[in-house]
């Protein structure tokens, strides 16, 4: 069966579980799949370790939306209207036996109004903040937001906008909400809304609308300024516009060409890659958009740029699980993104070089924890990443060409420090030295 949305566009998402192959990670030692301090939907509520987050939510609505007209009882009759959709064409699993239509409506009453308390906190609302910040300090405030990525643990937008019009009048201010605030935390341009109402659908819960951010490309690309450029402050941000994102499909291939062992594509780091004379250059802020060319003597590797932030490693993590969901319908961007930043960065060298090429931004305090953090994402065992083949096979043919790659090698080998640089000056000079004093020799006046 599917639902309708409010639009009458037929609906069949739901929001779904991690998938199986990632849910091994729950095996080891961290889990990057169970809330840590509260419980959205019916999956992971009513734990004890997330009674804390149960206690925050009841405080919250009593004191930022229940008021005089609109108790509980007001907006459970409303929610009451709608509970068989929230039912049956949201989660997976929620039968009466587990969450009646009282219990199942008070859960969604305090979960929704926690995310809108929550999004207008992000946006910049001081009491809310200092509210909270009472109540959890700032370890709890970093995993709240923590929380708020996790597959298994969304609303529905539709439900957020539902509510947010019960307690404010307007359903369309709600939608503004959450489009202010999935731009703040992915750190876009407020201009980038559009992106969000992209084709028939709008985002069904925050990680949908996160990831539509940072994958999908805009209508007009050249009307805007990359955004992530302009909001960190680079160079010459203002005239550098956004580029249309583009990846190239697999190429019909012949038959015998995996037989050739130079198609053997190497994974090769930024520090291997800059020793072959590629150079390295922001292209925009969409992960798509990874393009290679090759000069006579160098290469150039255009890359997304990219905030990389406390929280990044955990929106990777379930983006990828929202991927590998087939109900999502979206190709496998961001694992093949992530598979293709595995191979370029393997220590904090090939952080540094992104970073001073104004492609990689960071606001941890160390390389290192990049690099550990990048390694530490579960791909689901995708060890090639389809979408940016062509461009390691451009890359590879690249580093393979002598011709290409013989004055890049020079340079990398004699002129990386100073060291080398005096040491082969020396060397010349004393070769000049001895080929005078040879011909001196040979050649007495």
């Amino acid at each position: 069966m599917s639902s309708e949305s409010e639009d009458g566009v037929r609906d069949d998402r739901r929001i779904r579980k991690v998938p199986k192959v990632l849910q091994l990670n729950r095996l080891d030692e961290v889990d990057y799949y169970t809330p840590k301090l509260v419980s959205f939907g019916p999956y992971y509520h009513g734990l004890e370790e997330l009674r804390v987050g149960e206690e925050l939510k009841h405080e919250v609505f009593t004191k930022f939306f229940s008021s005089r007209g609109k108790d509980k009882e007001f907006f459970l009759r409303e929610i009451f209207k709608v509970i068989d959709r929230i039912r049956d064409y949201c989660y997976v699993g929620v039968s009466k036996n587990e969450y009646d239509d009282q219990a199942l409506a008070e859960m969604m009453l305090l979960d929704t109004c926690f995310a809108i308390y929550l999004m207008t906190l992000a946006l910049g609302h001081e009491e809310r903040m200092i509210h909270l910040y009472n109540y959890v300090g700032l370890h709890g405030l970093t995993l709240v937001f923590r929380d708020i990525y996790l597959l298994e643990n969304q609303i529905p937008l539709w439900f957020i906008k539902f509510l947010y019009g019960i307690q404010y009048g307007n359903t369309e201010e709600g939608w503004a909400l959450i489009c202010d605030f999935s731009i703040h935390i992915s750190a876009k341009d407020s201009r980038l809304k559009r992106i969000l109402r992209q084709g028939e659908k709008q985002p069904f819960h925050l990680l949908d609308a996160f990831y539509r951010l940072l994958v999908l490309e805009l209508e007009n690309p050249n009307e805007f300024v990359a955004a992530t450029h302009r909001d960190l402050e680079l160079d010459s941000a203002g005239k550098r516009p956004v580029k249309k994102c583009q990846w190239w499909p697999r190429r019909k291939q012949n038959p015998n060409e995996f037989e050739n062992p130079k198609l053997n594509c190497q994974s090769r780091s930024v520090t291997d890659l800059k020793a072959k004379g590629i150079h390295f250059k922001p292209s925009s802020d969409c992960l798509k958009d990874i393009k290679f060319k090759s000069y006579t003597f160098y290469g150039q590797l255009q890359l997304p740029v990219y905030l990389f932030t406390v929280h990044s490693k955990v929106l990777f993590t379930h983006m990828i699980a929202f991927e590998m969901t087939p109900e999502s319908g979206v190709e496998l961007t961001v694992t093949f993104y992530v598979s293709f930043l595995k191979s370029l960065i393997v220590k904090s060298e090939d952080v540094k070089e992104l970073r001073e090429k104004k492609i990689l931004f960071s606001s941890l305090d160390y390389d290192e924890q990049i690099v550990e953090a990048i390694k530490e994402i579960d791909i689901g065992g995708y060890g090639m990443d389809l979408m940016f083949d062509d461009v390691r096979r451009a890359i590879e043919n690249h580093c393979s060409s002598r011709s290409k790659t013989w004055i890049a090698e020079l340079i990398y080998t004699y002129f990386r420090n100073p060291w080398t640089v005096t040491s082969l000056l020396a060397a010349t000079f004393l070769l000049c030295l001895t080929f005078l004093q040879t011909y001196y020799t040979m050649n007495p006046k």
